[in-house]
């Protein structure tokens, strides 16, 4: 093939998730050609629904989106999908030794054996910005509920539990617990970051509103990009399984994208994949990421759950939970439905991603709680095995390296858009998106 048949755009962008959608969706509004290229034939990436056997929906990734937590991004996805959203106060609970209660509950609302282990004097957590040590939790929680915390929540985590066998530090293991199992106390204000901020102001009383599409689930996010996409400006091509990105030599350069027979090429190329998939592609160094199993059940009953809450988090070993949720409830619905979610290391053998097996257990661990009784029947069930990673440690209790756009040849033609290897948060991450695409086109990147 000639470069003659090579056909040039503005901008190619190659990942359908979020941050490519949100990306091609932007370059269209800026009346720049574009195509944005897909491998699979699913868009939203890792934030996405499935359709259950009966029907219902089964979302993966994110499942709701915090309400002005970043008033960007809640006004783009309201405008994307022409406010066919519901907002929901979020009732969240968490799970200690088997009990349910609110999230951040003040020490009168906690069991009594668990208020026990906390001092009687206790007003404020003055933590402040200092990692979260035994010795500090102890001092401000008392030594007993240190000691719940570290010794029975965190092995509740089974992925950061091996990261502790492995030799790191407990401090640094805490991202999913700290301040999640902690009562309400006062906090003084402190700078830890926009994650630490946001769950003080809800230990301190504040309500949490989540928005949710109207139908399709989580998933529906994704769809209203897509169908916001102006054609005439942005070509949409998934489900390609002969797509390839041929690299020039020496700056880092896409010279071409080959998709369903033809050959693209542009000045702008947006990466919205992962990073580590870029540096592969361009020999640049990097560090394998070890990914954990994510096991995903979706159940659906002959009538509701007996819970008052539309989401809890479970901090509890003897659980083989992490997060149930209740999607009827965020869509507005009475759909007997709750999904659960349980994440351990790729290492853990013992753990069998079978879904008779899961079912089984999951079903005694939700009678356990209560969420569940004898007269609950259920009706269908769905079971997903994902391959993913969820913190900042590998299978060898190493760090992972942060990703480095700085890597990249300062004449490259390739901006990544969601350079992270982290997990974040829609809120935090949308605003980036939006940052690379313009700093690239203005120049300014």
């Amino acid at each position: 093939m000639s470069d003659t048949n090579i056909r040039e755009v503005d901008a190619l962008v190659i990942g359908a998730n979020l941050a490519g959608l949100i990306s091609a969706w932007l370059l269209g509004e800026l009346g720049y050609r574009t195509v944005l290229l897909e491998r699979s034939s699913r868009l939203g990436g890792i934030n996405t629904s499935f359709a259950g056997p009966d029907g219902s929906t089964f979302d993966m990734g994110m499942h709701v989106l915090d309400y002005m937590r970043s008033p960007v991004t809640t006004r783009l996805f309201s405008r994307m999908t022409g406010e066919r959203l519901r907002r929901t106060l979020l009732e969240r609970a968490i799970v200690l030794r088997g009990e349910i209660m609110p999230y951040a509950p003040l020490p009168a609302q906690m069991p009594a054996a668990i208020r026990a282990l906390l001092p009687a004097d206790l007003r404020v957590d003055d933590l402040g910005t200092a990692p979260p040590t035994r010795e500090r939790i102890a001092r401000i929680y008392g030594p007993g509920y240190a000691a719940l915390i570290f010794d029975e929540v965190l092995p509740s985590y089974r992925c950061e539990q091996r990261h502790r066998q492995l030799g790191v530090g407990e401090e640094h293991l805490l991202t999913n617990i700290y301040p999640w199992f902690f009562p309400r106390v006062e906090r003084p204000v402190a700078d830890a970051g926009e994650s630490r901020r946001f769950h003080d102001r809800l230990r301190r009383g504040e309500p949490q509103y989540v928005l949710y599409p109207s139908e399709g689930g989580f998933a529906g996010f994704a769809r209203a990009f897509a169908e916001a996409l102006d054609p005439r400006y942005v070509e949409t091509l998934i489900d390609i399984p002969d797509l390839h990105v041929e690299i020039g030599a020496g700056a880092h350069t896409v010279r071409w994208v080959r998709a369903q027979g033809r050959r693209l090429t542009a000045p702008h190329v947006f990466w919205a994949g992962h990073w580590g998939g870029l540096c592969k592609l361009l020999g640049l160094p990097w560090q394998d990421l070890a990914t954990d199993n994510l096991l995903l059940g979706s159940f659906t009953l002959n009538r509701p759950a007996s819970s008052r809450y539309n989401e809890i988090i479970v901090g509890d070993p003897a659980l083989h939970i992490d997060r149930i949720s209740f999607p009827g409830r965020f869509a507005g619905t009475d759909a007997p439905q709750l999904q659960l979610e349980f994440a351990f290391p790729v290492a853990d053998s013992d753990s069998t991603p079978n879904a008779e097996h899961w079912q089984r257990i999951w079903l005694a661990d939700l009678r356990r709680l209560g969420v569940l009784d004898d007269a609950h029947v259920v009706e269908s069930f769905d079971f997903r095995h994902l391959r993913m990673h969820f913190n900042s440690y590998g299978a060898e209790g190493r760090p992972h390296v942060e990703a480095d756009p700085g890597l990249l040849h300062e004449d490259s033609n390739i901006v990544p858009v969601a350079p992270s290897v982290l997990n974040r948060n829609l809120n935090s991450s949308v605003p980036r998106y939006l940052e690379a695409v313009l700093g690239a086109v203005t120049g300014t990147r």
